[in-house]
């Protein structure tokens, strides 16, 4: 999509996709090796009494169903950063994740064939639980200028 095809308050839906134990225990391994993500015995002692998924695993699950959807396809010209991420509640084995895409902001570039979209992500589980919150500000090229 190019950047005119965005406007505030628009809404993109995610497929919902389930978290498995195995991508938990893959992910942590590679990125985030804490023994919360990875030892079923310590986790299952800790304090949410059982192995949860890495919140950067969460952001990078999410995105990559974002980027799925083909809403930026080559349009995008990368991202500006992350504003704010927020894990609000952890994540288990056998969590189904559906995300809310909600167009906070454009801005069209003054001087270039371009615009920024900020974006506000809203990650519930299964049972409705806001598990995450993050919003991030993308350059995307403009039809015209």
């Amino acid at each position: 999509m190019y950047f005119e095809e965005f406007y505030q308050g628009q809404e993109f839906y995610l497929e919902p996709f389930v978290i498995t134990l195995e991508e938990i225990q893959d992910f942590a391994h590679r990125y985030d090796p804490q023994p919360i993500h990875i030892d079923l015995q310590y986790a299952a002692e800790g304090p949410f009494a059982g192995v949860i998924a890495s919140g950067f695993h969460t952001l990078s699950a999410v995105w990559g169903r974002w980027i799925e959807t083909g809403r930026f396809g080559r349009e995008t010209l990368g991202g500006k950063g992350l504003e704010r991420v927020e894990w609000r509640a952890p994540v288990r084995p056998g969590d189904t994740l559906q995300t809310t895409v909600t167009v906070v902001e454009t801005r069209a570039s003054r001087n270039q064939p371009r615009g920024s979209v900020h974006l506000h992500f809203e990650t519930r589980n299964q049972a409705s639980v806001v598990v995450m919150v993050t919003e991030g500000t993308v350059l995307i090229k403009r039809r015209s200028q």
